[in-house]
């Protein structure tokens, strides 16, 4: 189910990648590696109940380096951290769904496709929200509170983008590499003030209308 641009965008970043399947006994290997990073894949994480049992053996026995988790990597991970996930009525589609980061308060614009998300109030205590759709607030990434297990729901890594968000990669790898950092440290770093300029009225100037349905000039 991986993406390629997933492992072009490790790869690209020095990353040396083994790539193993759904059922590999991670538990047995992942203290020789150092980082672990769980792909995208199809369809009801509930149907892949072999990686969340290998995966949640090596959250059990304290495997303490960077994981990074992306769409279906994002529900498998919060199965084996013990929450649930639910089927959406209406799945998240598309290339222009805002997400907000708990953390630090921005917004970005995401491309997204799933049908499944994660139920946060059944998060154990360790874990916490990272990421929530502004559109519906359904679940969009999670992070540990000590350790630094992350996720998102959305493609950092879409082509043709929007890319907003292709430097969780970046913030992956550079994790990897001081092999201290929280997550909650990486993304403190980025927080920025808030510049935004407090007006009253803004008129706009332009052609067609401002509401679905809405025709003319003005």
């Amino acid at each position: 189910g991986i993406k390629y641009n997933i492992i072009r965008n490790l790869v690209k970043r020095g990353v040396e990648l083994h790539l193993v399947p759904y059922d590999y006994n991670i538990a047995a290997e992942a203290n020789k590696y150092d980082g672990l990073f769980l792909s995208n894949g199809p369809g009801d994480p509930a149907m892949a109940q072999k990686t969340v049992d290998g995966l949640k053996a090596v959250l059990d026995g304290g495997f303490d380096k960077p994981l990074f988790g992306i769409c279906m990597g994002n529900q498998l991970t919060a199965m084996a951290a013990g929450a649930k996930t639910y089927k959406m009525r209406f799945g998240n589609r598309g290339a222009n769904q805002p997400v907000l980061n708990l953390v630090t308060g921005q917004c970005y614009i995401t491309p997204q496709n799933h049908g499944y998300a994660i139920d946060t109030e059944t998060l154990s205590s360790d874990w916490t929200p990272l990421f929530v759709n502004k559109n519906d607030g359904t679940n969009e990434g999670i992070m540990h509170k000590t350790k630094p297990y992350f996720t998102a729901q959305f493609h950092p890594e879409a082509k043709a983008g929007p890319t907003d968000t292709e430097f969780l990669f970046d913030d992956f790898i550079n994790m990897v590499k001081d092999g201290k950092s929280s997550v909650g440290s990486i993304f403190e770093a980025r927080k920025v003030p808030n510049t935004r300029i407090q007006v009253k009225k803004v008129l706009v100037l332009g052609s067609g209308g401002l509401s679905i349905g809405q025709a003319g000039e003005f």
